[in-house]
């Protein structure tokens, strides 16, 4: 039996994103842009599938964790409005994803934004909208 560990349930989506790292401290923008989806999210953080991790030498995995001051930020392209909902993250982990001739990355990001600031509320409110549609996609497609 498996015992679930994390502190708040995830939610299965398929959101389009785009990722850039940045410098914590000026701003300035070390990488990116690269477009990726949110697979699933939660108030903590999400999973996102990224088809490339590298962006002019800088590796937004590697690089962002050896330096603390860098992070990621997400912009979400939230369906059927098409919000661009940005968000700050730190990665957690990265992992390969195989189905069929497809090959990816997977990470683990976990938001910087307090779980029960009002930039959290607003996302959760705008995901809401036809989530069901976008995560049943998924789940059909990734678990064929």
């Amino acid at each position: 039996m498996i015992t679930e560990l994390r502190r708040s349930k995830r939610i299965t989506d398929y959101l389009p994103i785009v990722v850039s790292a940045r410098d914590g401290v000026n701003g300035n923008e070390l990488a990116g842009p690269l477009s990726g989806r949110i697979i699933d999210i939660s108030i903590y953080g999400a999973c996102l599938l990224m088809t490339q991790v590298m962006s002019r030498n800088f590796h937004i995995f590697h690089s962002t964790r050896e330096d603390d001051s860098y992070l990621l930020q997400l912009t979400i392209n939230i369906p059927p409005d098409i919000i661009n909902f940005s968000i700050q993250a730190r990665p957690i982990w990265m992992d390969l994803f195989r189905k069929d001739e497809i090959r990816a990355f997977k990470m683990g990001v976990e938001f910087i934004t307090s779980p029960e600031g009002e930039q959290m509320k607003l996302l959760q409110r705008a995901i809401r909208k036809q989530q069901k549609k976008r995560g049943d996609w998924w789940s059909s497609h990734a678990m064929a």
